[in-house]
């Protein structure tokens, strides 16, 4: 586990220096000085492709502010429900915000950097049988459980010139950590911390009060137009 930790942190490490780097504003100047004369903010409007199949089946929509022709400020905004086929009652909403940092050269793809701030709080509610006092009998509860994740994560992503284009393709990865905060009514004894990390509601299922530290991973694909 600590090797683990290790290699994230560097990773991490890295994503920001590489931030620092492109996000230079004597870099960002330096490149197609020609762009800033003709520049005009760009509002793009986008969808989230793949939070609808994640686990916790999200449908996600985002805008996109270009204010600089290098630097942008980009919300998403989501709603977390259930499916036909899933196996929990949850709901909830989920915030991605982030500041883009364009590194480009003339009309090709845009590489950017960007970090992001998460917030989501999520509800599973329903009832269940659980397992009390190391299983020496079963008790019936309509349990609710909350969850407040609060995370930080450098991203970087690639997508098509929207400069001079009328829809977007955006593809981002990222790695980096978030806090998760759990109160619900389930009795403590039901969890055993032994189990923890075999536990099938690890990090997304149900847990009792109290919070954690976790990776926080993203794989995204987001598609959209450009509106102004």
């Amino acid at each position: 586990m600590l090797s683990t930790i290790k290699i994230m942190k560097y990773l991490i490490i890295c994503i920001l220096c590489l931030m620092a780097i492109l996000s230079n504003p004597l870099m960002l100047d330096a490149q197609n000085k020609e762009i800033d004369a003709s520049f005009s903010p760009k509002i793009i409007v986008k969808y989230s492709v793949l939070s609808i199949v994640e686990p916790e089946n999200t449908f996600q929509v985002g805008v996109e502010y270009l204010y600089r022709p290098k630097i942008a400020f980009q919300q998403q905004l989501g709603y977390t429900f259930n499916t036909p086929i899933s196996q929990n009652n949850i709901r909830g909403i989920r915030s991605r915000s982030e500041m883009r940092f364009y590194y480009t050269n003339g009309n090709r793809a845009q590489a950017y950097v960007a970090p992001e701030i998460l917030y989501k709080f999520l509800q599973q509610y329903g009832t269940r049988t659980f397992w009390r006092e190391e299983g020496a009998y079963q008790q019936v509860i309509d349990f609710q459980a909350n969850r407040n994740v609060i995370g930080f994560m450098p991203k970087i992503g690639l997508t098509n010139n929207i400069l001079d284009r009328k829809f977007a393709i955006d593809f981002a990865l990222g790695i980096g950590v978030k806090a998760t905060y759990y109160r619900s009514n389930v009795p403590g004894d039901v969890f055993n911390e032994d189990f923890f990390f075999a536990d099938e509601y690890f990090n997304s299922r149900l847990r009792n009060n109290g919070h954690e530290v976790l990776p926080n991973f993203y794989f995204g694909l987001l598609i959209g137009f450009v509106a102004k």
